[in-house]
């Protein structure tokens, strides 16, 4: 059915959104919206999206209020009703039972979203409830560079509806009161989003750099006082105004929104993350942002998580979960074998168009305690349209159409790995997740090359491999694992007996501290003669044809040390 809000958004994406910046078109079009249908577009806005809505209190609101009046309606404070200060009652409103709730069924921490200005359209400015912040309505001012990027930011909704925001000595006190509540209510931390928008909102507070300076400094002294655990998310925070004033925050995400229903988006989100890790990675920790774990994208995108060396959220419906695919990111715990690094596209891909060239597979690596990971990815098929401000695909069809790229792994790929001078007789030992092969591998070496079809991976944990005698042996990754590489924690060692026991005897001994349960992937080059875990002797399976040592940790998830004698 064809209405007036539809036609507005048909004649928008297939008119106005891509008409270049300064262009005449663009001038005429930044005319009309500003000074003849601004009204007109501004009450499209509100009804098509809630980029509009303002903040009009602190406390949450009605739908959280769940003490009725007997008859099932809900009670409301009238307007002479004195409140109560957060500390004292916060916790024990709708709100705070919601969070409690939660946390009863066994979730150890809460965070909540609020936007830098507190909602997209910032603070209410006739709304008692934000009154005392002083807030008023300000159309952001973009610059140039910026609108030469995405010219359609002159007309989106938050430029044309405003942003209630007032002073920066205001909106920290409006920080204060909120995550005061908020604390009160068992919240942990916030995700703080809509940042982007701080750059055209500075004029008359010395310019977008500066109210962005003191917006991140009041913020954050608010966390450090209420969510005392750093407990902050930067979101949607891509631009320097914010990035160089982030000061004890640690975590910031990377990508553009993960969005569910839009299947081409989920290879170019991987894109995304790994290539703006580069830049952001030397910042903060990169947040690569949620997925599902049900799917065809799924696997992938479990895949990527454990290479990227960032959190992993998973924003599944209720019942709708791959638990086999879970389990191998996620210990039984909630502990995730993370990786030390930002995962960053490895050097012969950092340059390719590994969404849209139809040859090259995006490859990115980490390090772990010992070795590191490297993750191969077929992401070919899909990008951004600027004409239609979404992801599209590039083919006719999302897979039959998407060609098949080759991908090849060396221990190079993982930078610090190999020693530069190339000096020495290193050895590697290089695992392949879904296929459990090992290949003994010298620097200059490569994996046999790797096929990979739309939306297909494979992630290689490199591993070290220690020489003593005859003996070469390496620990390699937690059996079943994505990141099972991140496993290998402590104390390894091999050496001759005499040396580990400061005594004479023979034989080799190996040493390792492992975090985990299940099963323990090494490489030997001879069967061992025996095998501990905890001082108990266990029985290793050992397979000649490539050397895979398999060492049984039991079913306790936990630190584990392995000792393994030849």
């Amino acid at each position: 059915m064809f209405t007036f809000n539809s036609g507005l958004e048909y004649a928008y994406w297939n008119g106005l959104h891509s008409v270049p910046y300064s262009s005449m078109g663009w001038n005429v079009a930044k005319f009309l919206v500003d000074w003849v249908f601004s009204p007109v577009i501004r009450g499209a806005f509100s009804t098509m999206s809630c980029f509009n809505h303002r903040v009009s209190d602190i406390r949450a609101n009605v739908k959280f209020q769940d003490e009725g009046n007997g008859d099932g309606s809900p009670k409301r404070r009238g307007r002479g009703t004195k409140r109560k200060s957060y500390d004292q009652n916060a916790g024990g409103d709708g709100f705070g039972r919601v969070v409690a709730r939660i946390k009863g069924l066994g979730v150890e921490s809460v965070y909540c979203w609020h936007a830098l200005f507190g909602y997209w359209g910032g603070l209410h400015p006739f709304e008692r409830g934000v009154s005392k912040f002083r807030p008023k309505v300000v159309l952001p001012r973009h610059t140039p560079g910026l609108l030469s990027v995405e010219p359609s930011q002159a007309w989106d909704p938050i430029s044309v509806g405003g942003v209630g925001t007032s002073s920066p000595e205001a909106l920290a006190e409006f920080y204060e009161e909120l995550h005061a509540y908020l604390a009160a209510c068992g919240v942990d931390g916030i995700k703080v989003d809509g940042q982007a928008m701080v750059g055209g909102l500075g004029r008359g507070q010395g310019g977008g750099p500066n109210l962005a300076q003191n917006l991140h400094a009041a913020l954050e002294k608010s966390v450090k006082r209420h969510f005392p655990t750093n407990g902050l998310i930067n979101c949607m925070c891509h631009s320097t105004e914010n990035i160089f004033n982030f000061g004890d925050s640690a975590l910031a995400r990377v990508s553009d929104d993960f969005y569910p229903t839009n299947n081409a988006s989920h290879t170019v989100h991987l894109a995304n993350v790994a290539y703006i890790s580069m830049f952001m990675g030397e910042v903060v920790v990169p947040d690569w942002d949620m997925f599902h774990s049900l799917g065809d994208a799924g696997p992938l995108h479990a895949a990527a998580r454990a290479v990227g060396g960032c959190p992993v959220y998973v924003s599944d419906s209720p019942g709708k979960h791959d638990f086999d695919l879970l389990r191998q990111l996620v210990f039984p715990s909630g502990k995730v074998l993370r990786a030390k690094l930002p995962g960053r596209p490895t050097r012969d891909c950092l340059y390719a168009d590994t969404c849209r060239d139809g040859v090259s597979s995006l490859k990115v690596w980490n390090v772990n305690e010992v070795g590191g990971v490297v993750g191969c990815f077929n992401i070919q098929g899909a990008a951004w349209s600027r004409k239609k401000g979404i992801f599209v695909f590039q083919y006719d069809s999302a897979t039959e159409d998407v060609p098949s790229v080759v991908a090849s792994v060396r221990p190079e790929d993982v930078e610090g790995m190999v020693r530069r001078d190339g000096s020495g007789d290193e050895e590697f030992v290089i695992q392949a997740h879904r296929t459990r092969v090992l290949s003994l591998l010298k620097p200059g070496q490569r994996m046999p090359d790797l096929v990979l079809g739309p939306k297909e991976w494979e992630v290689y944990t490199v591993a070290p491999v220690l020489s003593s005698g005859d003996v070469k042996w390496a620990p390699v990754a937690l059996d079943q694992m994505l990141n099972g590489g991140g496993a290998i924690k402590s104390g390894l060692t091999l050496a001759s007996e005499s040396a580990a026991k400061g005594k004479g005897g023979g034989g080799v001994v190996g040493t390792v501290g492992v975090y985990g349960c299940g099963a323990l992937v090494c490489y030997s080059n001879a069967e061992p003669d025996e095998v501990e875990v905890d001082g108990t002797r266990v029985k290793a399976r050992w397979q000649k044809a490539d050397g895979n040592l398999i060492v049984p940790l039991g079913p306790r998830e936990g630190d584990h040390a392995v000792v393994v004698r030849f």
